[in-house]
């Protein structure tokens, strides 16, 4: 067993350790202790904007010395030690058999520890393969969107899932779904502290200069998660899906393949499709079921943004950052539905209707957007959009353009763009949904956000109280590390 798979309590000092650790490891850890010395340094939205990496060598030093540990940690070891931590430093549980308060005041994430954690859930690999074949296409199968592979999979290659994030220095957007010319971040971010934090600055963008501020109770925040969730000194993960774009792609692979998409809600076609039935792009027998479809698609958003959230915890556990992965903050509170009732969140743009039973989130301006009106002029505006993201000038299947093959150019000439006649089936399907149910899709949200992860420094001393094998050993270091360094040793 190593050393990062043994449970650990905070009291553990470099003496303790030397008898249960190898001397190797003993010496590393020395070594970082040797660096952990110095003031905090508070990881604000200042420094993610900063042109370098605001560092003295010293926490380069340290960080370099962090990330190999971190890089080293092993799979199985992070799966099987994976917990649910929320207790963190300033936190207090009131009442009941846990009552505890933390006497530590709590410290944020540094740009090192948010960097590692953002590239566990969004970083970059490289490219991925796409789907290489399929028997409705006659040429390179063009069903997905995008080339970029990440750390998480995507459905059919459509890969728009992005994530926002909110902790004390601000709230941030982070985006690497379009970023296929990174090469994969494992050959050289993540063996170097500062490429890796350049690597993800260059991806963020800042949203405002303070945390999202809610409310402390229902209906923004369930009952369970008002004393610990988006608390000061935590960091607040929250992946996005723009399941508009998931749709049209859908939209494009099953009409593409002879479906006739059925409003089962309303017993027709979606949409007047008969030229298509007479053409024979569409068989009229064929009926694939709208609301299983949207089902589908949101399913396969929430999956993506699970898996985001997933592998940010998994890597919790090899920085020895408490938190979990949950979903108890609403996400129309933090989009920004209640912004009249002067709850603003982060300001997205909302439709609603009366016979909704809740408000669609259709974009944040300029940042995450909807493929539908008011973002685009109408459908068919919208689907020409998506069209041009895979096949105009520059786009995914341009031979000229990034690509995961060895002759790229010949491989992606291969790609044959969808006829005139199918384009104008999507389009078709698409106004019918917009105009019947008011918007798109139209029976889930445009753009979804459910799941969240948070990270903060455990509260080890609660642990240790309550709780059998609590923690790693990653963790006990983390917390040593940041009481000195913040002068609560």
């Amino acid at each position: 067993m190593s050393d990062s798979q043994l449970p650990a309590h905070a009291a553990v000092d470099n003496a303790s350790l030397g008898t249960r650790l190898s001397r190797r490891t003993f010496l590393f850890l020395s070594a970082l202790a040797s660096l952990a010395g110095g003031a905090v340094r508070r990881a604000d939205a200042a420094t993610v904007d900063a042109g370098a990496v605001a560092a003295t060598p010293e926490q380069i030093a340290e960080w370099n010395a962090l990330l190999k540990e971190s890089t080293d940690f092993p799979l199985y070891s992070a799966l099987f030690g994976r917990r649910s931590r929320r207790f963190g430093w300033g936190m207090e549980i009131p009442r009941g058999p846990l009552k505890f308060k933390s006497e530590k005041t709590p410290v944020p994430l540094d740009d090192f520890e948010r960097s590692l954690l953002i590239a566990a859930g969004l970083g970059v690999s490289g490219m991925h393969f796409g789907i290489p074949y399929s028997e409705a296409e006659a040429g390179l199968s063009t069903y997905s969107a995008r080339y970029t592979g990440r750390t998480t999979p995507s459905a059919a290659g459509i890969g728009n899932a992005d994530m926002f994030y909110t902790e004390d220095g601000g709230t941030y957007f982070v985006s690497t779904r379009d970023a296929n010319t990174d090469g994969n971040w494992a050959h050289d971010r993540l063996s170097d502290a500062e490429r890796l934090i350049a690597a993800v600055k260059d991806k963020t963008r800042k949203l405002s200069d303070t945390r999202v501020d809610l409310p402390r109770g229902e209906p923004h925040y369930s009952a369970h998660n008002v004393w610990n969730a988006n608390v000061p000194g935590s960091t607040v993960f929250m992946p996005v899906a723009n399941v508009s774009e998931q749709l049209l792609g859908f939209l494009f692979i099953v009409a593409g393949s002879g479906y006739t998409v059925w409003d089962d809600a309303n017993g027709r076609p979606a949409g007047d499709l008969d030229a298509f039935f007479k053409s024979g792009l569409l068989n009229p027998e064929k009926k694939y079921a709208l609301s299983y479809m949207e089902q589908y698609i949101l399913t396969c958003s929430g999956v993506e943004m699970g898996d985001i959230g997933h592998n940010i915890s998994l890597a919790l556990q090899t920085i020895g950052l408490g938190g979990w992965f949950f979903s108890g903050i609403s996400p129309f509170s933090l989009m920004g539905a209640g912004a009249a009732k002067g709850v603003p969140g982060m300001g997205f743009r909302f439709e609603t209707n009366p016979k909704w039973g809740v408000p669609n989130p259709i974009g944040l301006d300029g940042v995450y957007e909807g493929y539908c009106p008011p973002y685009h002029k109408d459908m068919r505006a919208a689907v020409q959009a998506y069209v041009d993201l895979k096949f105009a000038q520059g786009g995914t299947y341009d031979p000229q353009s990034p690509g995961p093959f060895l002759d790229n150019a010949k491989i992606k000439g291969g790609a044959v763009p969808p006829e005139p006649e199918l384009v104008e089936a999507v389009v078709k399907i698409a106004e019918y949904i917009h105009a019947t149910y008011g918007k798109f899709p139209g029976t889930v949200p445009t753009i979804y956000m459910r799941f969240y992860t948070q990270a903060h420094r455990l509260e080890t001393t609660f642990y240790d109280k309550f709780v059998r094998d609590p923690y790693l050993a990653t963790h006990a270091r983390n917390v040593a590390r940041w009481l000195k360094k913040s002068g609560q040793a």
